[in-house]
């Protein structure tokens, strides 16, 4: 019973949307186009064409691949519009990457704090490393509490 009256709700929905005059839709086309020229204007990664359009001047620097994605999210953060670029002429492949900002001050600091969090990275001291430091103070701490232990075993004994 309650699945006749689904369906029955779900034809006239169809028979409804069917009905659409070629007026209606034109409407709707144009409210919709109206939208996206008064939306505001896309950050971040977009396409090199795309950001050549724009007004500013570009500027270029190569990236390493590995590097790629930590970029993009400190540019997203910094409302930067960039566009990365692979160089596939060069062996092996070099990325570009072309950057925009309305103030060049956004860059530096955009910039800074990605170098500032490579230089983080390359400092910090990989775990597995630390675990087998302490994996070796831990032997040599116990060879001589061994050590120690044999001799007082000895001496109680006589």
């Amino acid at each position: 019973m309650i699945n006749e009256h689904v369906s029955h709700e779900v034809m006239m929905l169809k028979f409804k949307a069917a009905r659409f005059s070629e007026g209606v839709l034109m409407k709707a086309m144009q409210a919709y186009l109206r939208h996206r020229q008064n939306a505001p204007p896309q950050h971040g990664k977009m396409k090199l064409k795309e950001l050549m359009q724009r007004d500013q001047g570009a500027t270029m620097m190569e990236i390493r691949p590995e590097a790629v994605r930590g970029f993009q999210r400190i540019a997203k953060k910094y409302n930067v519009d960039f566009s990365i670029y692979k160089d596939k002429t060069q062996k092996p492949p070099v990325y570009q990457c072309f950057f925009k900002a309305r103030d060049q001050d956004v860059i530096a600091k955009a910039f800074n704090e990605y170098v500032s969090k490579q230089q983080r990275k390359a400092e910090k001291v990989p775990f597995t490393k630390k675990l087998q430091q302490m994996q070796e103070k831990a032997d040599i701490l116990n060879k001589a509490r061994q050590a120690k232990d044999k001799h007082r075993s000895m001496e109680k004994s006589l």
